[in-house]
């Protein structure tokens, strides 16, 4: 089945959604609950969440802003289901951010950056754990793996 990711302003998300997806990290190493994921609400724009008929596999709280006058897709809380799909998953995610930022700062270069370290101290390596902490994208490149011209 195909992975959907739905990327959208943050105060359309609803207390159901808050609450699955505190029931997707219950499962796994992040454990956030549902108190810490309702304050992310109020303190991000945006919200990515990839599915697979219909089931959460994974989200990122992220905001498109000017650092500096440099477009940058800043990176919160985030958290992937433990799958065998679990690179898909971050890579759809990761997709629809960088898709957005193409779309938003169209010929320029996207800083892509996690400033949230905090919340991930409890990755550990040896489960494959990981974090994105920084990464830059140039215009060009979103460009041509996006199709943004098209």
């Amino acid at each position: 089945m195909a992975i959907d990711v739905e990327t959208k302003d943050c105060t359309a998300l609803s207390d159901a959604e808050i609450a699955e997806m505190a029931d997707t990290c219950a499962g796994g190493p992040a454990g956030f609950d549902v108190g810490l994921l309702s304050k992310q609400r109020e303190e991000w724009v945006l919200i990515t969440q990839a599915r697979e008929a219909g089931k959460l596999l994974g989200f990122s709280f992220c905001t498109l802003e000017r650092i500096g006058g440099t477009p940058c897709v800043i990176w919160g809380l985030a958290s992937i289901r433990r799958t065998a799909k679990r690179d898909a998953v971050l890579k759809a995610v990761a997709g629809d951010q960088f898709r957005r930022a193409v779309l938003a700062f169209p010929d320029e270069d996207v800083l892509v950056g996690a400033d949230v370290a905090a919340f991930f101290g409890p990755l550990n390596r040896e489960r494959c754990d990981y974090l994105i902490a920084f990464g830059w994208a140039m215009a060009e490149d979103l460009a041509s793996k996006l199709g943004a011209g098209k």
